[in-house]
């Protein structure tokens, strides 16, 4: 992992993170996923602007910052034991990036006296919290303007 700085987040950074949320769903998730679940899916923060603001305004949102003050990366914890919103730019997946602002948000759970920590993952994140300790409860199909998307409840005790 290159120099990176993680921040809580702030409102200059909502279209940075909006075009990274694209990017990744976009480069990331097509071997996981056909054509109209990634249009859906990536196109979510630009066509609900608003949505996606109010959403970035909630509980802990942490962004990983390059040296060029660019956004590689962001989770969100809200409330306090639920874990949304972790997507990390393609050029820098697979560095350690995605489990580092993880650990931090954890952290942040495990001091507000949280005893777990849950998430409902998709087909590309679930092998990342497998490795994170998270077990899967079930398996739940969403629709999404009548578009299904199979999705992975996932819970971690934390200690």
């Amino acid at each position: 992992m290159s120099t990176i700085t993680f921040i809580y987040y702030k409102n200059a950074y909502q279209d940075q993170l909006a075009q990274l949320y694209y990017n990744a769903v976009t480069e990331l998730a097509p071997p996981f996923y056909n054509s109209d679940q990634i249009d859906m899916w990536a196109n979510y923060p630009m066509q609900n602007s608003a949505a996606f603001s109010e959403l970035l305004l909630q509980g802990n949102v942490l962004i990983a910052i390059d040296g060029n003050n660019k956004a590689v990366g962001f989770g969100q914890l809200h409330p306090n034991n639920y874990l949304s919103l972790l997507y990390i730019s393609p050029q820098h997946s697979r560095q350690g990036i995605g489990t580092a602002i993880y650990k931090k948000l954890e952290k942040i759970a495990i001091n507000s006296h949280q005893s777990t920590i849950s998430v409902t993952a998709s087909k590309l994140s679930k092998p990342l919290f497998e490795q994170l300790g998270f077990e899967l409860i079930d398996t739940e199909i969403a629709l999404r303007n009548n578009i299904e998307f199979e999705r992975y409840n996932m819970v971690k005790l934390l200690h």
